[in-house]
């Protein structure tokens, strides 16, 4: 046991400090006291299960402390209950429990080497999340009417739209601030399901590189939660003159007051734009949003001003569909510019209601 702890403080000690590394680096010292206090606020203020461990420790072999072994087996338990409340609560877990017999049905007689090899693939666990809201709307409504494409088709009112959206948390606190890196992708389709041959009118990919800095349990920092700086690319994946692509790098502030939440991005180009110059016209530099959480209802409102009369604006709501957590009612009511790259220049006035399996 004392070997987990030796490696858990070696690697904290390569970043700078926040709470858990300053109270692991003095218990490293042998400042024992001064290290159980710090974990003691931990375990009991933000209810970290890392730190009630390490009380747990500290409480069974007496250090900056006198021995308590029932202090001690509470602690544990309070960590370890912790773990597997956190677990339970995810809904992936009774998945990743079953997808596990994959791999134990396997014959084991095999070298260690092989046998990681067919784990990995069997299993093939990546801490992939839901991202921006994943929906799916069999019936989107276009309210100002078709209009005709470039490419010779024309687009009918009714259409299906769905958004996919994942990110990937590949590392964090590497300059000691919390901080979180992630790789983020986001896919929007707009499907004419309606018509003869149900082509895709348009497709958007939105592959995004970012950082959040959580910042709402640091003192004096009430409202502002979390800032996120991204690198994204922007593009439908078409060539010649229905090309419409950017890439652009943000800077994202979250804010809440009582049950609201608000987000205010802003935008900037970092290449020149071949065959949509003027789409900050129309996408100006950035948008606020808001969100509304109430029982089982979550509302957001979104509006983008270019500080013309290119605005835009969408509304949409989500409710729970029976007993399940990972289904929702969710309607999007879109009016204005750029909802898609390949018409961001004409005006859009949409309705439409489906599903969606993230919020």
């Amino acid at each position: 046991m004392k070997f987990l702890f030796i490696l858990l403080i070696s690697f904290f000690t390569l970043h700078a400090l926040t709470d858990f590394q300053r109270a692991t680096q003095l218990y490293e010292e042998k400042e024992f006291e001064s290290a159980l206090k710090l974990f003691e606020d931990l375990a009991k203020k933000e209810s970290d299960y890392d730190a009630a461990y390490m009380l747990g420790h500290m409480y069974e072999y007496g250090e900056g402390t006198s021995v308590d072994i029932q202090e001690s087996n509470k602690w544990y338990k309070i960590s370890s209950i912790g773990y597997y409340t956190q677990d339970k609560s995810d809904p992936n877990a009774e998945i990743e429990k079953e997808t596990r017999k994959l791999y134990m049905g396997i014959n084991k007689a095999l070298d260690k080497e092989t046998l990681r090899t067919i784990k990995q693939y069997s299993e093939s666990k990546y801490s992939i999340k839901a991202y921006r809201a994943n929906y799916f709307l069999p019936l989107s409504y276009r309210v100002n009417g078709s209009y005709p494409l470039t490419n010779g088709h024309t687009s009918k009112e009714l259409e299906t739209e769905f958004q996919f959206s994942i990110r990937y948390d590949f590392y964090a606190n590497l300059l000691g601030l919390s901080e979180v890196y992630s790789i983020g992708y986001t896919q929007l389709s707009f499907w004419q399901l309606y018509v003869d041959s149900a082509f895709f009118r348009e497709t958007n990919y939105n592959p995004e590189l970012f950082i959040t800095i959580p910042v709402g349990h640091v003192k004096n920092f009430d409202y502002f939660k979390a800032l996120r700086l991204s690198f994204e690319h922007k593009s439908n994946g078409r060539g010649g003159e229905e090309e419409r692509s950017w890439n652009y790098v943000t800077g994202t502030v979250y804010l809440q007051t009582w049950l609201f939440f608000s987000e205010l991005k802003l935008w900037h180009e970092v290449a020149e734009l071949k065959y949509n110059k003027d789409l900050m016209k129309y996408m100006g530099y950035g948008q606020v949003q808001f969100m509304f959480p109430y029982k089982k209802h979550l509302f957001k409102f979104m509006s983008r001003n270019s500080f013309s009369s290119k605005r835009a604006t969408e509304i949409n709501y989500s409710y729970p569909i029976s007993h399940s957590k990972d289904l929702f009612l969710y309607v999007k009511a879109f009016s204005g510019y750029g909802e898609s790259l390949i018409d961001y220049n004409h005006k859009v006035n949409k309705i439409g209601i489906g599903f969606s399996i993230s919020r």
